[in-house]
């Protein structure tokens, strides 16, 4: 028989239940199919229902009871457990097959807003959509290139690779000019039906553009690039030996009643090569059109202009192999920085600063430089460095007003060295400059609630959830934070823990009050350890600590309160607190 489920994708070449049977147990069995167990066992139970003909019964409910251990009286709406877990389900399907591009191999994708897997045939590779009929058939695995910190294995080979390019970069400058990068030019093509769809698939593209544009990390093409046989190489900043790598972006408009959905491939126009495709989809649930609108052009410059998304990560990858100076090394300093490694983030201020004796106006390497400065010290410094990264954040801004990277840059420098006010500032306006940037609202709402405004810091830790499906790590601990303030332990300690263990003073601090309150002795062991390697005796400085990094002291108290049930001898002041 046919898989069902496979027909929510308009003439993709359908599977039979023994190939995706075959399929899933390949996967399952794969150890380079990098997930957890359960969610192993998260795919297993969806695949099995839908193979069984009970597809509609499968809800967040049953998945949460049934395979992640909750309690009968579990609610989605308080424990987003499901969510999360099905995008990082998402994420390792993707990054999964990425890596296996053979045609027609059958490929597992679990659709956003619903938990029935789909199952498809891979397309012919390093074709290039030419007209409107080859363009109905998509490849419906989307690019999901999401890199989280929460990833342990990915980190760890990012880890790797970055620290193997720091020392191949000073063998490769010693002997040869180094290689500028300039940002990729990218082109926008959206393929029309020729029918009453054509309207509103224009409208999305052009919003697109804008979007894109907003982003500042792509150079918008304004028409479709032709292959010329060779790279680009215009010179943006005057200096030698200048290049940048063209991509073609083609899109097609799928409006169904239940469903709308946006097919996308990404396209080297020099060599011919389908690099990436996937499908972004929204569900109307009766909402205006305008709206579906919106949340489809926000998916889609995500994807292709965010940091992690599809583009820049194609560049990383081009630019481990061949470090640059340029936005090269602007894309390699944003993941060392993201690593919190040591060694990585020196690399980085040595790309950056012989980045900016050539090119001293360059806006992103200005900011990205402030970053990285902050990034190697302790959060709560206050120095030298800090005061340069502020000076270089407001000459970014200076350089470039309409880049949100700058306004970000001045949003970190300006809280760290104690202008909180004109932080709040920054951070506001940086995210009217892009509002598709999850990483601003994320790390605003952090810095709100550390300061006391708990409502506003977890509506922008929630905002920036919806921006990403997903929320980033500043986000997911301002919602445990507050989970804890409420008094909330048991959530408080499973949001802390997705974080996993990322290297965060303030979630290692969060997760042994929450485990002390809970009384979770070999939690309470766990972190106390891994906080005594940032310091010995670490609850000596505990309150100093949390108060330099801009903590209310009503926060430092309530933590204070589960350090003491941790077993931990808090200085005085706070014992009176409590």
């Amino acid at each position: 028989m046919e898989v069902d489920f496979n027909v929510d994708v308009p003439h993709a070449e359908k599977v039979t239940e023994r190939d995706a049977r075959v399929e899933l147990d390949r996967l399952l069995s794969d150890p380079q199919f990098h997930s957890t167990e359960r969610n192993r066992n998260f795919l297993r139970f969806v695949a099995q229902a839908m193979f069984e003909g009970r597809a509609a019964t499968v809800k967040a409910y049953t998945i949460a009871v049934d395979v992640f251990g909750r309690p009968t009286s579990f609610d989605p709406t308080t424990d987003p457990i499901v969510r999360i877990e099905a995008t990082r389900l998402r994420a390792s399907l993707a990054q999964y097959y990425e890596s296996r591009a053979e045609e027609g191999s059958v490929r597992i994708e679990l659709p956003r807003g619903r938990y029935i897997p789909v199952f498809t045939k891979a397309p012919p590779q390093g074709e290039i959509v030419d007209d409107c009929d080859v363009a109905d058939e998509p490849n419906i695995v989307p690019t999901l290139s999401r890199w989280r910190s929460t990833v342990v294995n990915r980190r760890l080979i990012l880890a790797a690779s970055i620290a193997s390019v720091a020392v191949g970069f000073i063998a490769y400058a010693s002997v040869r000019a180094p290689l500028f990068s300039e940002k990729p030019t990218v082109a926008i093509e959206m393929k029309l039906a020729g029918d009453e769809t054509d309207s509103e698939a224009g409208l999305i593209r052009d919003y697109l553009m804008t979007a894109l544009s907003q982003f500042q990390t792509l150079k918008l093409a304004a028409g479709e690039m032709r292959s010329t046989g060779a790279r680009s190489a215009a010179s943006l900043f005057n200096a030698p030996r200048q290049t940048t790598n063209p991509y073609n972006v083609v899109l097609k408009y799928h409006p169904a009643e239940d469903e709308r959905s946006v097919w996308w491939q990404v396209a080297d126009p020099v060599s011919g090569e389908a690099l990436r495709s996937g499908v972004e989809r929204v569900l109307p649930d009766g909402r205006p059109q305008i709206e579906l609108r919106r949340e489809l052009v926000s998916l889609l410059a995500t994807r292709f202009a965010g940091l992690r998304g599809v583009i820049n990560s194609i560049e990383l990858s081009r630019e481990l192999a061949v470090p640059s100076l340029g936005n090269g090394c602007v894309l390699r300093s944003a993941v060392a920085v993201e690593q919190r490694d040591a060694n990585q983030i020196d690399a980085a201020k040595a790309c950056l600063n012989a980045t900016l004796k050539s090119a001293p106006n360059d806006p992103d390497a200005n900011a990205e430089l402030a970053i990285v400065l902050l990034g190697s010290e302790a959060p709560e410094t206050v120095n030298e460095t800090t005061a340069r990264a502020l000076a270089l954040a407001n000459k970014a801004v200076i350089l470039a007003p309409m880049s949100d990277r700058a306004g970000y840059a001045q949003m970190l420098a300006q809280f760290r060295n104690g202008q909180i006010e004109a932080a709040f500032i920054s951070g506001y306006r940086a995210m009217a400059l892009n509002p598709n940037n999850s990483v601003i609202p994320a790390t605003l709402g952090a810095m709100f609630f550390a300061n006391g405004n708990w409502a506003e810091g977890v509506n922008l830790a929630t905002k920036a959830g919806t921006i990403e499906n997903g929320p980033h790590d500043d986000a997911e601990l301002t919602l445990a934070l507050d989970a804890y303030r409420r008094g909330e332990f048991t959530a408080a300690l499973l949001r802390v823990q997705r974080l996993g263990h990322s290297g965060n003073y303030v979630a290692d601090v969060l997760e042994l009050a929450a485990s002390g309150q809970l009384g979770n002795a070999p939690n309470v062991k766990e972190a106390t350890d891994r906080l005594n390697a940032y310091r010995d005796h670490f609850w000596t400085s505990f309150q100093v600590d949390m108060t330099a990094r801009h903590y209310a002291p009503e926060l430092i108290d309530t933590l204070g309160t589960g350090l003491m049930k941790a077993g931990l001898p808090l200085p005085q002041p706070i014992a009176k607190a409590n």
